[in-house]
């Protein structure tokens, strides 16, 4: 059974959601983003490592939808002091990585070069957060408001936010 249908069998039986989420350890935090976005229609790859300009970076989930690619940054985070300020840290990171995978995309993903455009939408998912917000283009979601987030972006909501479009060149290979 996958981690998300058993946390909503869970939730059908009237357990409490914070805290099912809450104690799964980082690794099936970002396991269980992943399969939301896939449980939503999204190809999608966990742990994609690449390098750009003599650096390396990794993106924790990678969800691809003709023509929105999201660049996913989980944050298996409890409540505590400063964070805040900790958001804002990884959000300027997040927007680093996808300011530097736009070049890599038809290689981490090759049905991408048939698509002739793509929105590279940077974004933070959350354990604790009220609201979805923005920092530096970057798109902080907590998890239980990332299904709502995923059909906004379907919807082009945040196409007209400062997103990347990947190069054209990057398709005419």
């Amino acid at each position: 059974m996958s981690l998300l249908k058993a946390i909503v069998e869970k939730l059908e039986r009237s357990a409490p959601a914070g805290s099912l989420v809450e104690g799964l350890c980082w690794r099936d935090f970002e396991g269980f983003a992943a399969e939301i976005f896939s449980e939503n229609g999204f190809a999608v790859r966990r742990n994609v490592r690449f390098s750009s300009e003599k650096k390396r970076y990794e993106i924790d989930v990678a969800a691809f939808q003709r023509p929105r690619v999201m660049l996913v940054d989980c944050k298996h985070w409890g409540v505590r002091a400063g964070k805040s300020s900790s958001i804002r840290d990884a959000a300027a990171r997040q927007r680093q990585r996808a300011d530097h995978f736009d070049g890599q995309l038809t290689q981490v993903f090759p049905d991408a070069s048939g698509w002739g455009r793509a929105s590279i939408i940077p974004v933070i998912v959350t354990l604790h957060q009220e609201a979805v917000t923005e920092h530096a283009g970057v798109f902080v979601v907590p998890v239980f408001k990332l299904n709502q987030f995923i059909e906004e972006a379907r919807c082009g909501i945040f196409d007209a936010k400062e997103v990347k479009l990947a190069s054209l060149r990057e398709f005419q290979h």
